[in-house]
C-alpha cells in the first residue's frame, strides 16, 4: 500500500508541475521576458500576484514528489511512516478541499489515506 501511495504522489508531483507550466504559461513568459532575477516579486509592496502564483505553483512540485520518494523509500526500507504524516497530510488535503472544492486537492485523499492504512496496519501487527 505504501509504494502505491509513493507511486500515486509522484504522479500528482508530475501533474502538478506540468499543470503549473501549462496553466502560468503566460506568467512564466512574463518571467522570462523580464530576465528572470528577482522578477516574481521584486517590490514586496507592489505584488505581481500572477507570477506569484505561477511561482508557488511550480515550487509546491518537488515537495509533493519528496512525499512520494519517501513512501517508496520506507517501502524499499520495509519500514513504517508514522501515523502523523499520513493524518497530517489528510488534514492538509481536507483544508485545501475545503478552501478550494475545484483543485487538485481531491487526488491528495487516496494516498494520505493509503499511507495512514499502512500506518495502522503496522502498528497492529506489531503490537
Amino acid at each position: 500500500m505504501l509504494r502505491l501511495a509513493g507511486w500515486w504522489w509522484i504522479g500528482v508531483s508530475a501533474l502538478h508541475a506540468l499543470g503549473g507550466i501549462i496553466l502560468y504559461y503566460p506568467q512564466w513568459q512574463e518571467i522570462a521576458q523580464a530576465g528572470w532575477f528577482n522578477v516574481v516579486a521584486p517590490d514586496p509592496f507592489t505584488p505581481i500576484f500572477s507570477r506569484e502564483t505561477a511561482f508557488w505553483f511550480i515550487l509546491l512540485s518537488p515537495f509533493i514528489y519528496l512525499v512520494g520518494e519517501l513512501c517508496l523509500w520506507a517501502y524499499r526500507q520495509k519500514l513504517t511512516l508514522p501515523s502523523s504524516v499520513g493524518i497530517i497530510l489528510l488534514i492538509t488535503m481536507s483544508i485545501g478541499v475545503f478552501l478550494i472544492p475545484i483543485s487538485g486537492f481531491w487526488l491528495g485523499f487516496p494516498p494520505s489515506m493509503m499511507m495512514l492504512y499502512s500506518s495502522k496496519i503496522s502498528q497492529h501487527q506489531n503490537s
